[in-house]
């Protein structure tokens, strides 16, 4: 299939906001590949041309979510990194409230959250390593710790803003975890 052809990419388009607008109606567990055709007004064969299964779609919409949201955040050898980029966390948490509170609430979400969840390890060992603290525990810490605050958030109604939602994770996580490391 020739990902290039303007075609592939119309239907492609169709498929993933279907599943979007549908993820905002049910749970993940209740949408079906019927369900979302129906929705993107694409045959049900033509889904298995694009994707193995529902699951291959969500990834690719998280591959395409995770690719954005690397691009909002600033490098770990930036002095204000981590505090900006936890401002930039909750904003982009805020731009796809809906998914990310389904996916928190789903019996499979690590599974499905899995390469958001590595790409926090990641940056958890960039920006909080070398302390006296095994690096693997203080970046688990932070991911655990940044997904709990992030479920509590959107399963409470985003009450608070993203930009004083990162001031608080600041002020909860990162600050401490930053003072760890020798000066």
């Amino acid at each position: 299939m020739n990902d290039d052809d303007i075609r592939v990419q119309r239907t492609q388009r169709a498929l993933r906001q279907a599943f979007m607008d549908l993820i905002n109606e049910h749970s993940y567990e209740e949408i079906s590949v019927r369900a979302i055709t129906q929705r993107a007004n694409v045959g049900y064969k033509t889904f298995y041309r694009h994707f193995q299964d529902k699951e291959a779609l969500l990834y690719a919409i998280l591959g395409d979510i995770l690719q954005e949201g690397q691009t909002v955040f600033l490098p770990p050898t930036s002095p204000q990194a981590a505090e900006q980029n936890t401002l930039a966390a909750f904003r982009f948490a805020h731009r796809y409230a809906d998914l990310f509170r389904v996916l928190l609430r789903s019996p499979v979400a690590e599974t499905l959250v899995q390469p958001l969840i590595d790409f926090g390890l990641s940056e958890g060992h960039r920006f909080f390593g070398g302390s006296d603290i095994p690096d693997e525990l203080v970046a688990h810490h932070f991911v655990t710790s940044m997904q709990y605050m992030m479920r509590w958030w959107l399963e409470h109604g985003r009450r608070f803003g993203p930009d004083e939602m990162a001031e608080y994770a600041n002020r909860l996580l990162i600050r401490p975890i930053s003072s760890l490391r020798p000066a």
